[in-house]
Order: C-alpha cells, then sequence, then structure tokens
C-alpha cells in the first residue's frame, strides 16, 4: 500500500472521530439548587420545555438548565432525576450540584445529567 491511500484512510478516520467529541456534554459551574420548573402536558409551555432548573452558581449568578419540548427535544429527565433536584432544593445550602448539559435550540442549556455533593 502507498503512503497516498493511507493518508487517505487515515484523514477519513480521523474526520469521522471528530464529530463525536465535538457533541461530548460539558460540565456546568457548581452551585446550589435554587428552584425547579415542571410543566405538565396541559401548558403552553410545555411544548417549548418540559421543566427547568435554576443553579446559583457559587459566583453568584443564575443560570437555568431546561429539558424537553422543542427548546432541548430529546434530553428528558426521569422522575427519579425530577425527586433529586427537588431534594437538593429542600437541603439547598447543604447540598452541591454540577450539572451537565448540552447546547439546544436558541441557545439553551439543555440538562443531560448532575451531580451531587454534600458540604
Amino acid at each position: 500500500m502507498s503512503q497516498r491511500p493511507r493518508l487517505s484512510l487515515l484523514a477519513a478516520l480521523t474526520a469521522l472521530m471528530l464529530p463525536a467529541a465535538a457533541f461530548a456534554d460539558s460540565n456546568g459551574t457548581v452551585g446550589n439548587v435554587e428552584a425547579v420548573t415542571l410543566y405538565e402536558s396541559s401548558s403552553d409551555n410545555h411544548a417549548m420545555f418540559n421543566g427547568s432548573v435554576s443553579i446559583k452558581e457559587k459566583t453568584g449568578q443564575k443560570r437555568d438548565y431546561k429539558w424537553g419540548g422543542s427548546l432541548c427535544p430529546g434530553r428528558e429527565l426521569s422522575a427519579n432525576s425530577i425527586n433529586l433536584l427537588f431534594e437538593a432544593l429542600r437541603a439547598k445550602k447543604q447540598v452541591e450540584v454540577t450539572p451537565t448539559y448540552k447546547a439546544g435550540n436558541g441557545g439553551e442549556r439543555c440538562l443531560t445529567g448532575f451531580k451531587l455533593e454534600t458540604r
């Protein structure tokens, strides 16, 4: 095999691997749960997003992470995960949250997971 086909094969394999890295989940900034919002299917807002969690970051900035609907299609949270967010809200200052997200429509941060830690 000559050098040219090997280089072409290497370039093709590299190109296939790049999109996987570009679409990896990102970690948000550690903070505390300030609010959890849920919309049932009867709500006019449900089509845009099914729910959100507001995180107050250690810097003092508040940031929303959404799931579901047209802003975050395919980014759903289980009932168990939603319950954990409510528990983190209840324990506010004792539990720190590190959200994991993917970019959604309209520049929204779509929640894909989270890490909970006690202070």
